[in-house]
């Protein structure tokens, strides 16, 4: 092999491995914060309701409650469903590494195939960032909505 086409190589292998990191990463991670919030602000939420009908006490504004919560179970949904489009882009990648690869070593690849994968990336890649965007932007509703609830309780 030339010693063009082995620093290119060698680049491609690096961004294979680097890319495979982030796959591994993608399956375990969660986004821990928005989880941990969503799911904090869950418990707040029935824990209030549990209370207040527990001393059957009448309160306004229970739509801020309801709005609140709905947010952060769709924070937490949404977020969970970037966890797998961001999998899929980094599988697909892992696939175009893979051809650039083969194609560095002289071996035969298929160009429409490599099109098609590294559209799947762009098509995941921009489907993980709106999903991760609206995730912490529903996670914000959510604690907003708590928050007023909580300004008006009183």
């Amino acid at each position: 092999m030339k010693k063009k086409d082995e620093i290119e190589y060698n680049k491609w292998l690096s961004h294979l491995n680097n890319t495979k990191e982030r796959t591994i990463y993608s399956i375990r991670r969660m986004d821990l914060l928005i989880i941990s919030i969503g799911g904090a602000g869950l418990y707040i939420i029935f824990e209030t309701i549990r209370e207040l009908k527990g001393y059957e006490v009448d309160f306004d504004h229970e739509n801020f409650l309801f709005v609140s919560g709905v947010s952060f179970l769709l924070s937490i949904s949404t977020n969970f469903i970037s966890q797998l489009t961001g999998y899929y882009a980094n599988s697909n990648e892992e696939a175009y590494a893979q051809i650039e690869l083969k194609r560095i070593e002289k071996k035969a690849i298929d160009e429409c195939e490599k099109k098609k994968i590294d559209r799947r990336v762009d098509k995941f890649n921009l489907a993980t960032d709106i999903l991760n965007i609206t995730s912490v932007f529903l996670m914000f509703i959510g604690l907003g909505f708590l928050a007023g609830f909580n300004y008006f309780l009183f």
